[in-house]
């Protein structure tokens, strides 16, 4: 099967427009950022235009011009969506609700069955995911992103 990689800027662009007039759209993902419950380059996520906009929720966002990041929402305030990868020990984006594109209904790996990011297990695993201490999440993200190569 031939593949079509297209920059994102212009892949998510189209996609955020399909999103805005209430289309579904499965994209594959890209990146270490948001592991170890998203694989880049294995697995896929439903996305969906969805309000309102509740933090745990994984969006995809535009945190800066045709700059696009699939990020967990941490925070909304006054408008203000703050954004961090899971697979990211620090550093955080910011962007206004309105440039919040989509969000994930479902993660889908290439094998086995779909996940709901916002099921009750799911928040589970990422609450206690965020409550390792900085340096056990350091050394796994290390090791897993070797192992998964």
């Amino acid at each position: 099967m031939n593949q079509l990689v297209l920059p994102n800027a212009v892949m998510l662009g189209e996609v955020k427009s399909l999103l805005s007039e209430g289309r579904q759209v499965i994209i594959l993902t890209k990146g270490f950022s948001m592991l170890p419950f998203i694989r880049g380059g294995r697995d896929s996520v439903l996305l969906e235009k969805r309000l309102p906009l509740l933090p745990g929720d994984i969006a995809l966002a535009e945190v800066s011009k045709d700059k696009y990041v699939l990020h967990r929402v941490i925070d909304i305030s006054e408008g203000i969506v703050t954004l961090r990868g899971d697979g990211n020990l620090r550093g955080t984006e910011r962007c206004r609700e309105a440039d919040v594109a989509g969000v994930v209904l479902e993660i889908q790996p290439p094998r086995g069955k779909a996940a709901d990011p916002r099921s009750p297990k799911q928040m589970r695993r990422w609450r206690r995911w965020w409550k390792l201490p900085y340096i056990c999440r350091r050394f796994f993200l290390a090791i897993y992103r070797r192992l998964i190569r």
